[in-house]
């Protein structure tokens, strides 16, 4: 049998994963300009008692000092207006600028903006501002799924915001990416039912921010396919992609279930958690790894799946 990406997707199909992340964030993005940065105000609020996120330190906030000393300089109006012009993806300067920060970059961003809202120092909500009934779904939706799958709709309401300067130009800029410290990690692990040296190297080099090393072990038209989203194919692409949002994960595979199929090609599910270092130790999001690797033991594909349920960590069906 030869294989395809589209082919590939198909392996461990019955894997149950987390629907109604992209149901909610799908609810997010309906709403106005105005709601969804009321949502983003009692998100941090409310999900806090529950969910704390890290804060970056101030080593990477340094990163956007400049831009963090002109919101602060700004008046409440101006502080208003640049909050929906990144939720609006309005072409103004630190839009642009905001375009270019790496997931964890925005993420702290926001988580800054929230401290100074808190504080006084940038607009908090208006007086007398009354929640929708839009606002209240989103929320009580978010409230109702598990704090693994919280994390990522909290990730994806801030991701797509500010304006993408490839709409107007090919003008290229470096990206802004947070270092968060490691934790000590053994450099030896096993997980429970696969032995596959790909699958073990991938997995080490991951949780040594090691990209290269990891891209390394891919076919050259191999692909990855994160949460929710298409394949992204070839090297390249992989690297790019993980360079953005791969560093910091420790990844905590537990069990695994291995099997030699058609011609050679090998397929391997792995189940356990994903620390990120935005939320640190304390929540781990259910993952699943499903793995196609060619008669050459390199990765032809790779979907990181968010699971349903923790109960779906033990699903390991072949099938």
């Amino acid at each position: 049998m030869s294989y395809t990406i589209e082919s590939a997707r198909n392996i461990f199909s019955s894997t149950q994963v987390a629907d109604a992340v992209p149901a909610t964030t799908a609810m997010f993005a309906e709403l106005n300009i105005d709601d969804q940065l009321a949502f983003l105000w009692y998100a941090y609020a409310e999900l806090g008692r529950t969910i704390t996120p890290a804060a970056p330190g101030k080593a990477n906030l340094q990163l956007m000092e400049g831009i963090f000393n002109e919101i602060k300089r700004m008046s409440h109006e101006e502080q208003t207006q640049l909050m929906k012009d990144l939720a609006s993806n309005a072409d103004v300067p630190i839009s642009r600028s905001y375009a270019y920060f790496g997931v964890n970059a925005k993420l702290g961003f926001w988580w800054q903006l929230g401290e100074w809202m808190k504080q006084g120092i940038v607009a908090p909500m208006p007086v007398g501002y009354k929640m929708s009934t839009q606002v209240k779904a989103v929320l009580e939706a978010v409230q109702r799924i598990d704090q693994s799958q919280q994390i990522t709709v909290l990730r994806n309401t801030v991701v797509n915001m500010g304006f993408d300067p490839s709409l107007a130009d090919n003008k290229q800029a470096e990206v802004i990416n947070f270092k968060f410290p490691r934790a000590s990690l053994s450099p030896q692990f096993t997980i429970e039912g696969v032995t596959e040296p790909t699958v073990l190297k991938y997995i080490e080099a991951m949780n040594a921010d090691d990209i290269e090393a990891a891209v390394a072990l891919f076919a050259n038209n191999g692909a990855l396919q994160p949460p929710f989203q298409k394949p992204i194919v070839g090297q390249e692409a992989i690297t790019s992609y993980l360079r953005d949002e791969g560093q910091g994960l420790v990844m905590k595979p537990t069990k695994g279930v291995s099997e030699t199929i058609e011609d050679g090609y090998t397929q391997h599910k792995i189940t356990g958690t994903v620390e990120t270092p935005w939320f640190g130790g304390n929540v781990g999001m259910n993952i699943a790894w499903r793995f196609l690797l060619d008669p050459q033991g390199q990765i032809y594909f790779v979907a990181i799946d968010l699971l349903a349920s923790p109960k779906e960590l033990l699903n390991l069906t072949r099938k």
